[in-house]
Order: structure tokens, then C-alpha cells, then sequence
């Protein structure tokens, strides 16, 4: 993860109505669950943002303009980026289900040559049901 210098956090559209992200946050800021590979001596910047509502096709357009933006005004390219995909979407969690449109999701990421990561927070209890079988990812 040396080689990035901006991480886009995406979190389910559904889920944000009532998760502040704070266990997202604090697993970047210690480098725990789906940001342990993230050197901790490197600052980074950070960006949240949902992918719009089912099915995500609006994670495009807001990645699009991410990426055109920050080429625009900080002269970043899109390969300095990350986009890092919240456990909300990608595990079976307390939450839910993870995302049913999840490939797709990951399928408009790479329409854009983005990199990403799947996983932020990473609960002790649902690791635990993970281990017993009650959650499957």
C-alpha cells in the first residue's frame, strides 16, 4: 500500500442511513481489520462515501468524479488510489447479508482501472460467528 496515496471508503447506501462509520474509522486510524496492510508511519487521505443505493450503479459516476477531480486540482493519479470496500459489503456481518450486487460493484470499480480492497472493520463477534458457521464470509 505504499504505492497509494488516497483510500476511498465505500459503505452500503442502506447501512449509512443508520452506521456513523465509526468502526471503519477507527480501523484505519489503527491500522486493524481490512487496513493492516497499511503502513502506519504514511499518511494518507481519506474519503467516505456510500454507492449511491441499490444497485450501486451510482459508485461510477462518484469514482468518476473522484478520480477527474483530484487529477484536476492535486494532480493525483487515478493509480495513487484505493478504493476500499466496507465490511458492510463484503462479509456476512451484523448488519446483514453482504452486498447481493457486489461483483458488480467490484466490476465499475475496474471499468475505471481503480485498485481495491474488500473489508474495513472487523468485529471479534462476527469473526467468532464466522468460526461457528453462523455467518458464511
Amino acid at each position: 500500500m505504499e504505492d497509494k496515496d488516497y483510500i476511498a471508503v465505500v459503505q452500503c447506501h442502506i447501512v449509512k442511513q443508520r452506521c456513523s462509520g465509526y468502526l471503519c474509522e477507527q480501523a484505519f486510524n489503527e491500522r486493524t481489520g481490512g487496513f493492516e496492510d497499511y503502513p502506519r508511519d504514511k499518511e494518507y487521505r481519506t474519503l467516505h462515501m456510500t454507492y449511491g443505493g441499490c444497485c450501486g450503479r451510482a459508485l461510477h459516476r462518484k469514482l468518476g468524479n473522484l478520480v477527474s477531480k483530484i487529477k484536476k486540482y492535486e494532480n493525483i493519479d487515478k493509480d495513487r488510489i484505493v478504493v476500499q470496500l466496507s465490511s458492510c459489503i463484503t462479509k456476512d456481518y451484523y448488519h446483514g447479508p453482504p452486498c447481493p450486487h457486489l461483483d458488480y460493484l467490484k466490476t465499475l470499480i475496474g471499468k475505471l482501472g481503480l485498485d481495491f480492497r474488500e473489508g474495513t472493520s472487523i468485529s471479534k463477534k462476527s469473526e467468532k460467528l464466522r468460526q461457528e458457521g453462523v455467518y458464511k464470509s
